[in-house]
């Protein structure tokens, strides 16, 4: 074309056929053309959504067209001429994937930079709303984990006061073995295993609704566990949008939190994920003022149990000093008795005998003869003088007076040993009361004490 040219220039003139008039009536259409083109592309094509410079260097222009050859035009056609010349040529693409004359289209070279750039932005949201509903799905694991620790606390607490319970029935049963009516007379310890009793199943009453509690707020933790890890499984779909080869381009980049932006259906931060970390606050703050009930609770059920437990234990053991205390006292009491009772035997039995030497011989014929009121001193003393000898009233009397002191002691003792026999009923009754609140004073001792509470980290 160049060569054409030269060799036009270089020619002879041409001799114009056409008139004027029809030759500027097409040069005129042609200039209007041209500058109609000019205004549309420049109104449409050079914006910043067509003028963009090309990752190679090469920026591209309008194009224009082509001048025409006449013979004979002045200084403005020959102008017009050059000005309507080719002036941009298309450059080569060299890339692997791109290959042609002319470069792509800028608008789809920008969109296709402002997508990766958004796709990239939005990975990115997504990847911090789903560290943070995992965080918040692992700090929900940890305090179910501690409140899995003070459930085991709460039911080993429980099995404590069953024990405990059934040790204080198995007190109160026991006993009601001891042998005596006076024995099984309602006395203080009674009474502490009775108040033990009652506590007892106040706070076994109590650790079982705190249980029901704990119970509840672990299927809440694990409803909210579930409910992050189910957001974060499907914001981890994210994955899916990553390139098999080279790196995403940060066309779009966001400064500000999405968890303190408003919830957006379609945006990374969905309400489901605010719904799930809400719920799931709300839950964690309930858990962790549950765990310090509970701690309080446990403490204070603990302190009280033994407490109880030792004020029944002391109160039996203070019983069983009292009632060894009275039986040694009737032990000496009984042996006294029975002393009295050997004593009063023996005067019983010099008065028995004194009687019977008072009495005399059965048989008049075992009499000895100064015995004999018929002996010759009695006989001259009878004739001498009108008052009778005192020796017959005096074996009255006598015999009168020992048979009476016969019958006081035999009253005696009888009731000497009516006393020794119920000295000896309350000294055996006392031993075995003894025996059976000594056992359960040991089958008390054999109760665990109660778990001790250690302190629950934070």
């Amino acid at each position: 074309m160049m060569v054409t040219r030269r060799s036009v220039r270089s020619g002879p003139p041409v001799v114009v056929i056409g008139s004027k008039g029809w030759r500027d009536a097409t040069v005129r259409s042609i200039v209007r053309a041209e500058d109609l083109v000019r205004k549309t592309y420049v109104g449409q094509l050079d914006t910043s959504t067509r003028t963009v410079r090309h990752s190679l260097g090469t920026s591209h222009r309008p194009p224009q067209l082509n001048g025409y050859n006449s013979v004979g035009n002045d200084e403005s056609a020959l102008e017009k001429k050059d000005q309507f010349g080719p002036k941009c040529t298309g450059t080569m693409f060299t890339s692997g994937i791109i290959s042609g004359p002319f470069p792509p289209p800028a608008l789809r070279e920008q969109s296709t930079v402002v997508s990766m750039g958004m796709a990239g932005d939005y990975m990115r949201v997504v990847r911090e709303v789903e560290a943070r509903l995992r965080k918040q799905a692992a700090r929900v694991t940890q305090e179910g984990t501690k409140m899995e620790h003070q459930r085991e606390r709460l039911e080993k607490l429980l099995r404590s006061l069953r024990k405990a319970l059934l040790v204080n029935q198995q007190s109160s049963d026991g006993r009601m073995f001891r042998p005596a009516t006076s024995e099984t007379i309602r006395d203080v310890a009674d009474d502490l295993l009775q108040c033990e009793r009652r506590e007892l199943n106040v706070l076994k009453q109590e650790l079982e609704t705190t249980l029901r509690k704990t119970l509840t707020q672990q299927q809440a933790l694990a409803e909210c566990s579930r409910q992050l890890l189910d957001c974060s499984f499907e914001r981890s779909r994210v994955t899916e949008l990553l390139p098999q080869h080279g790196s995403l381009s940060a066309g779009v980049i966001t400064h500000t939190s999405p968890l303190s932006q408003k919830p957006n259906p379609s945006g990374p931060f969905t309400p489901e994920c605010k719904e799930a970390l809400d719920c799931s606050s709300t839950v964690l703050l309930e858990s962790q003022q549950l765990r310090d009930n509970i701690t309080q609770l446990i403490t204070r059920v603990c302190s009280k149990q033994t407490a109880l437990h030792q004020s029944a234990s002391d109160a039996l053991m203070k019983k069983i000093g009292e009632t060894i205390n009275l039986e040694q006292h009737l032990t000496l009491s009984s042996a006294a008795t029975r002393q009295a009772i050997y004593r009063k035997q023996r005067q019983m039995e010099c008065a028995g005998y004194s009687l019977g030497k008072a009495m005399g011989p059965v048989c008049s014929a075992d009499l000895f003869c100064r015995e004999r009121l018929s002996r010759p001193m009695t006989q001259i003393y009878g004739r001498h003088s009108s008052a009778g000898l005192p020796e017959s009233d005096l074996l009255t009397q006598g015999s009168s007076l020992l048979q009476k002191h016969l019958k006081s002691s035999g009253k005696e003792m009888a009731e000497l040993q009516f006393v020794h026999r119920l000295l000896e009923d309350d000294r055996y009754g006392k031993r075995a009361a003894v025996s059976v609140d000594s056992a359960v004073a040991r089958l008390r001792r054999r109760l665990p004490r109660p778990p001790s509470v250690r302190p629950a980290t934070s």
